[in-house]
């Protein structure tokens, strides 16, 4: 996925194999320019595809100003449901039913900054790890496809990429250990170091 495009498919379904279910978006991540449409088509089972936004009852992971977009339930085969994206920016998506399975994805609209998509900036609360996982790797994934792998807020710890990206706007809130400065900033009036002698 290169660049984006006017119009994209995104497949919907249900996948089960021995003993086990797995809930997919393919691709899980699309990329369409301003203006581009999505079309979610159900290949099989029963799905929505819901904007991680405040009218769907959802945090908000999409950019602000936007308007919520919900599929509603889909569960006949080959159904459709599309969404024309005039906002550039990230959007996180997910199936209302199978979102605790992970069964969530992202729209790319345009080219945009990704230090300012909400979607990649926030976590949500009062979500399961589960959830929290699949977003760490749906914003990975975005930064790849856009290629700005080098400028990021550091989201994501958990494959060290990252970690000391977040020390780049003021060094007060690194959460991986980078805790250097710290000690000093309760104590400026001596803080040439002498903090880390007198512990």
């Amino acid at each position: 996925m290169s660049e984006p495009k006017a119009s994209r498919e995104v497949a919907v379904n249900t996948a089960r194999t021995e003993g086990s279910t797995e809930y997919h978006f393919d691709p899980h991540v699309t990329w369409v320019e301003p203006g581009g449409t999505v079309t979610w088509r159900l290949e099989s089972g029963t799905h929505t595809a819901t904007a991680y936004h405040p009218g769907n009852d959802q945090p908000r992971l999409v950019p602000e100003g936007t308007d919520a977009w919900d599929s509603g339930t889909m569960s006949e085969e080959s159904e459709t449901f599309e969404h024309t994206f005039e906002t550039e920016g990230v959007y996180h998506y997910l199936c209302t039913p199978h979102e605790q399975f992970g069964m969530m994805a992202t729209v790319i609209v345009g080219e945009p900054h990704l230090e300012d998509q909400r979607a990649l900036r926030a976590m949500p609360e009062n979500k399961p790890e589960e959830v929290h996982g699949k977003l760490e790797e749906l914003n990975t994934m975005v930064r790849e496809i856009m290629g700005e792998g080098h400028h990021e807020e550091g989201t994501s710890t958990e494959d060290g990429h990252h970690e000391d990206k977040t020390t780049t706007e003021d060094g007060h809130h690194e959460e991986d250990g980078h805790h250097e400065d710290e000690t000093t900033t309760e104590e400026d009036h001596h803080h040439e170091e002498e903090t880390h002698t007198e512990a």
